[in-house]
């Protein structure tokens, strides 16, 4: 039932096969005592000052007199961050007359640098009453991220000399700040790809591109754990026998997940490079490699028109550009040697 203060109304009709009947009509009212009713932003901004607003809704038929609380999480961890946000008075007390309202109202600041998912919680007691509600919002950066990469190609014993001029000429701007400067190697440039799928994965949308790529990289995945036992064995050795002790609280919440991840981006992003091997770890693990494949079959069947095309999104007409993408996708798998009776028996 939503959470919404309002009145639902029930209403049954029985009867027998001899025409008699009976009817029933009830009426009820999804409240509370004690009521909190937050007015929360759809997001904040890095350096935002404002006032956290709620209102308190009396429905008794009496005074209520008690203290409201505002705590403030981090999404990923779950410690608290009220004193990062000069959260500092999170503790209002309130005075409602029977069956009226009165708001309260709690200064925040969002401190720079917070590149995290906020979860905020708001409490009100009164006597033997209480009520509360929670939720998250992302938290957007006023800064652009802005990657530079340079392929430094060698052969058998070559030698170059590479020189960075963007990066030797950066010094000019007052608002550049580095964030990484990453060197990496490899001998065998085929890696990248591996790492490239846990990516293909993140995707929050249901459409049927996204749905193809996360089956196209379980695909992959799969083939290549099949063929290769070394590789399966490293991927393994990497893992844990509890794979959501990898998992943080945001990862664990899915719908939530979707929510942030076209806001903030970077909440799941790897930090170090054991969190990255982990990543892709958990993405070769077979039995998850297998329900996700299902997963994202069936809901590719259900998006193919009678006519063997594919549909943008459930619903809607079939795409000729949506069919083309997974009909090449398609031959890509089969050209590398990968098993899609299922999609190809369709399509």
């Amino acid at each position: 039932m939503p959470e919404a203060l309002t009145r639902w109304k029930f209403q049954a009709l029985a009867h027998t096969k001899d025409l008699a009947f009976g009817y029933s009509s009830k009426e009820i009212v999804t409240q509370k005592q004690l009521m909190v009713q937050p007015n929360a932003p759809r997001f904040l901004r890095e350096g935002d000052r404002m006032e956290f607003s709620a209102k308190i809704v009396n429905l008794t038929d009496k005074e209520l007199t008690g203290q409201a609380e505002l705590q403030l999480f981090d999404a990923a961890t779950n410690e608290s961050v009220s004193g990062w946000f000069n959260n500092m008075y999170p503790n209002q007390y309130f005075t409602v007359a029977a069956g009226q309202s009165e708001a309260v109202i709690f200064p925040i600041q969002v401190p720079y640098l917070f590149d995290k998912a906020l979860v905020w919680r708001i409490v009100a007691r009164a006597g033997d009453v209480s009520d509360g509600e929670e939720a998250a919002m992302p938290v957007l950066t006023n800064r652009t991220l802005v990657t530079e990469t340079l392929p430094l190609n060698l052969r058998n014993t070559q030698t170059k000399n590479f020189r960075f001029e963007k990066l030797l000429t950066s010094g000019n701007s007052e608002t550049l700040q580095h964030h990484s400067l990453t060197v990496e190697y490899t001998s065998n440039p085929a890696w990248y790809a591996v790492q490239a799928l846990p990516y293909l994965m993140e995707y929050p949308y249901e459409c049927a591109e996204q749905t193809w790529n996360r089956y196209y990289a379980n695909a992959l995945a799969s083939k290549i754990a099949n063929t290769s036992p070394r590789i399966k064995q490293i991927f393994e050795s990497w893992n844990t026998k509890d794979t959501a002790a990898l998992l943080s609280n945001l990862q664990k919440n899915q719908e939530l997940k979707a929510v942030l991840l076209e806001e903030t981006p970077w909440v799941l992003q790897a930090k170090t490079e054991e969190q990255q091997k982990k990543n892709i770890a958990l993405l070769f693990d077979m039995v998850r490699m297998s329900n996700e494949m299902n997963s994202a079959y069936e809901k590719l069947k259900q998006m193919q028109s009678e006519n063997g095309g594919f549909v943008w999104f459930k619903g809607g007409p079939d795409n000729r550009y949506i069919t083309q993408y997974i009909i090449t996708g398609i031959g890509h798998l089969k050209k590398l040697g990968v098993d899609i009776e299922k999609v190809e028996a369709n399509s």
